[in-house]
């Protein structure tokens, strides 16, 4: 299971945490600020209520009236001068409180007041909402808009980062869909941020060394095997006239044959290294409808006689398939991948390939060595699996760069002990 994420998905997620983290570690503070502000709004009221009093009723009140005032009046009391009482301040105490039946914390307010030339103090207090309780309305309140808080800076955040990193994931994309045989080096956009400006010219300079070394490259094999094409041929030529000599010894013999062995090789290799040079300048465009069932057979009459001179015997399942192709290239891939798998296969009573062609696929298997090819370097050109096998290390490579030219998808796996190639059209 792949667990790897976007940028944008990672950023997104380290940024909403370490944003929770932050608030959560705020609330506290947040709570000591509210009760803070909730405390002098009280202080005000209690305030107000004494200054209305004050003006209101104390004017025409009498100190017979003051315990008739008490008994109904819990939180505005009328009570003697006691010099401990602090005059004029609002200060925070705890009662009983007879309707919640426990004590509670009470806003307390003294005022010296005159009623008939006598001094009394007025005391007026207010009960202050429990701590639970007022963490409850701040759980409420603050997760309200912790929620909206945290919506609105990650739908922000996500904005700002799009756009930002518009540039990076342009790049990305150019350098993804970039083909080096194809040789069409992407153009980066102007941009306006020092460090993908930077990384555009990094890789401009990249991708166009890299181009440059693999067209230096293509040159080389190109002119290399068509020179060696003279070469080879004078070599055989006297290597022919060598052979009619009479009076050959034994040794001779069995030494000519090695060289005729080697030849082959020699030629096999030059001419599918022109085969590539050929293909990776895009000499095979032309294309017709073919019938795939006629040439995979006509292939096949003599491929089975090489088969069945290792002893490893074919066993077919064609249908009649009409596709769009170049015939040259496609007698390439089936020959390549039918010798292929002739050449890895094992010397065993069963030993065999199984070819099957169908609608969407042409799928070639194998019995060989029990443990699976490296998925990663069958289709590099020299790439060989072992060096006990006879062959360039090109057939597959060829096979690739046909099915690639063409459109299709070589996929190789390893099933039930069997080397599996399938082509996908």
């Amino acid at each position: 299971m792949d667990r790897m994420k976007g940028l944008l998905s990672k950023s997104m997620w380290q940024f909403t945490v370490s944003t929770v983290i932050i608030l959560i570690c705020c609330s506290p503070l947040f709570f000591l600020v509210m009760k803070h502000f909730y405390a002098e709004d009280l202080d005000e009221l209690i305030i107000y209520r004494s200054d209305g009093f004050i003006s209101e009723y104390l004017p025409a009140f009498t100190v017979d009236e003051i315990e008739h005032w008490n008994k109904y009046n819990d939180d505005m009391q009328i009570i003697d001068v006691d010099a401990t009482y602090p005059i004029d301040q609002v200060i925070q105490e705890t009662y009983y409180n007879k309707t919640e039946g426990h004590e509670i914390d009470y806003r307390i307010y003294y005022k010296e007041i005159k009623i008939q030339d006598s001094s009394y103090i007025l005391m007026s207090r207010i009960a202050m909402i429990e701590d639970k309780d007022l963490i409850g309305i701040l759980v409420g309140q603050y997760g309200i808009l912790f929620l909206v808080l945290v919506v609105c800076m990650l739908f922000v955040q996500r904005i700002i980062s799009k756009k930002l990193w518009k540039p990076f994931y342009s790049s990305l994309s150019k350098v993804d869909n970039f083909d080096i045989i194809q040789g069409n080096i992407p153009q980066f956009d102007d941009v306006d941020v020092k460090e993908f400006d930077r990384l555009n010219t990094i890789l401009s300079n990249l991708i166009s060394n890299n181009q440059k070394a693999y067209n230096q490259q293509k040159e080389f094999v190109q002119n290399a095997s068509h020179e060696l094409q003279t070469p080879l041929a004078v070599f055989q030529s006297k290597l022919d006239v060598f052979f009619q000599e009479p009076n050959l010894t034994e040794n001779q013999v069995e030494t000519i044959h090695s060289l005729y062995d080697i030849l082959s090789r020699l030629t096999r290799l030059n001419k599918n290294l022109l085969l590539l040079a050929r293909i990776d300048d895009n000499q095979f465009k032309e294309t017709e409808n073919i019938d795939f069932k006629k040439v995979l057979e006509k292939q096949l009459d003599y491929l089975k006689i090489l088969a069945e001179s290792e002893g490893i015997a074919i066993t077919t399942n064609i249908e009649n398939v009409i596709l769009p192709a170049n015939k040259i290239l496609l007698e390439s891939l089936i020959n390549n991948l039918v010798v292929n798998s002739i050449r890895h296969n094992v010397v065993t009573a069963d030993a065999q390939i199984i070819i099957r062609l169908g609608k969407g696929s042409f799928i070639i298997e194998n019995t060989g060595e029990k443990r699976p090819l490296d998925s990663d370097k069958i289709f590099r050109r020299f790439s060989r699996t072992s060096e006990n096998r006879k062959g360039s290390g090109l057939g597959l490579s060829i096979a690739y760069q046909v099915c690639r030219l063409h459109g299709w998808e070589i996929i190789y796996s390893h099933q039930n002990n069997k080397h599996r190639f399938e082509v996908k059209f």
